[in-house]
């Protein structure tokens, strides 16, 4: 059973996918939460708190992707279209947690938020270009990339793709999409 905390946040994701960070005030939590302003104080601390909550979320799968990845014996190939596997499944089960990767004023106008988003993509950069360095052999790179061009490249796929899927609505099926695109450029 989830806990109080974990209802709000999912709701403050919820509302940022249908109004965009003006619709996450501790008011509409509340009403959506069947909760008194004062009831959610009790679990945060204020709007920004909830909002570092949401991205904390947003990153939740990271090192559990990761450790599958690298506990496998899978190729680099392999490696790779797992990672965006499990990335596109997310986002198409979850689909409101894209809304993250889209919203500017919910995370480059707060240092802490912007901090926080910039280490995360790095992160996700590294984690890359290091798997894509390990397993150099299994990728045809030659003078088409670089290890770090080729990361920049397949997480710069995904948010393009989360972005068309999102704007065509979600009329086909993101990880179909992804994974016929990365397996090609491989």
């Amino acid at each position: 059973m989830l806990k109080r905390k974990d209802k709000i946040i999912i709701s403050a994701i919820e509302l940022l996918n249908e109004e965009g960070i003006s619709g996450v005030t501790t008011k509409n939590l509340a009403l959506r939460q069947h909760v008194t302003e004062p009831a959610l104080y009790r679990q945060f601390s204020g709007k920004q708190e909830i909002l570092n909550h949401i991205l904390d979320e947003y990153a939740a799968y990271d090192e559990k992707i990761e450790k599958t990845i690298l506990q496998s014996s899978l190729s680099g190939k392999e490696a790779i279209l797992f990672y965006v596997t499990r990335y596109a499944e997310l986002y198409q089960n979850y689909s409101e947690l894209t809304t993250v990767m889209f919203s500017m004023d919910l995370y480059y106008y707060n240092e802490y938020s912007r901090k926080f988003m910039k280490e995360l993509n790095g992160k996700r950069l590294q984690f890359l270009e290091d798997l894509i360095e390990k397993k150099k052999e299994d990728f045809s790179l030659g003078e088409k990339f670089t290890s770090k061009e080729l990361a920049s490249v397949i997480n710069g796929a995904i948010f393009s793709q989360v972005y068309e899927w999102r704007m065509s609505e979600k009329e086909y099926i993101l990880g179909e999409r992804l994974i016929s695109m990365i397996s090609r450029m491989l």
